[in-house]
């Protein structure tokens, strides 16, 4: 993605690069390109989904010996992961999806997908019918948003102004170094962190971002 937007805004841009930083224009101009590079990349590869664990959570809690708290949160974190499992496999279909646990990271952020453990509707363990080494992937999965962290990092001589942005839990696309995408890709959709929400609200999450995302494709 990096090498696409060198090209782009070699192309495109050429007087902006010398300069401090970009025009509004120009700015907008290469965001616009770059989202469409993106929606296009996302709809003809994958979105890889990270659910969450609370691991920490129920370790600790473990540790001071209160086990039934601990397996409390783990099966309502498991009942949250099969909800959201469930709402992507049933309500969206802009591309395929595939789910891996958050202990997993790390081996995602490395592209070492033989050692990630992939996951069904039940959270058993899967083997994708994907080459993900040779495939175009996207990461989603709920978290806060992280305007510090974005695509809008790997344009040059381009300034970040969005240190005080507000930030919200939700569904979040990101590139494949987990950088967060930006408008104006569609890249999110907010959704609550808490494992107490029921699965009509998850779905309406799940939903609204296959919606946004047909929709700016189209």
């Amino acid at each position: 993605m990096k090498i696409i937007i060198a090209i782009i805004l070699s192309t495109f841009y050429l007087s902006a690069i010398s300069q401090d930083t970009l025009t509004s224009k120009e700015l907008r101009a290469l965001r616009q390109e770059m989202a469409r590079t993106q929606i296009n990349a996302l709809k003809n590869g994958v979105l890889l989904i990270q659910l969450k664990t609370r691991q920490n959570t129920i370790d600790a809690y473990k540790k001071r010996g209160a086990s039934a708290k601990a397996e409390k949160i783990k099966e309502a974190q498991a009942a949250d992961n099969k909800s959201i499992v469930k709402g992507f496999k049933n309500h969206f279909t802009f591309c395929p999806t595939y789910f891996y646990y958050s202990t997993d990271q790390k081996a995602v952020e490395k592209g070492d997908f033989k050692t990630v453990t992939f996951l069904d509707e039940n959270l058993s363990p899967i083997q994708p019918n994907i080459n993900l080494d040779t495939t175009t992937y996207f990461i989603s999965g709920i978290s806060k948003s992280n305007f510090s962290n974005t695509t809008l990092n790997n344009i040059p001589n381009y300034k970040i102004p969005y240190e005080k942005g507000i930030k919200f839990d939700a569904f979040i696309i990101k590139n494949k170094d987990f950088q967060q995408l930006s408008s104006p890709f569609p890249y999110y959709a907010k959704t609550h962190v808490a494992v107490k929400v029921n699965d009509k609200k998850r779905w309406e999450s799940i939903k609204k971002l296959n919606a946004r995302l047909h929709n700016y494709y189209r």
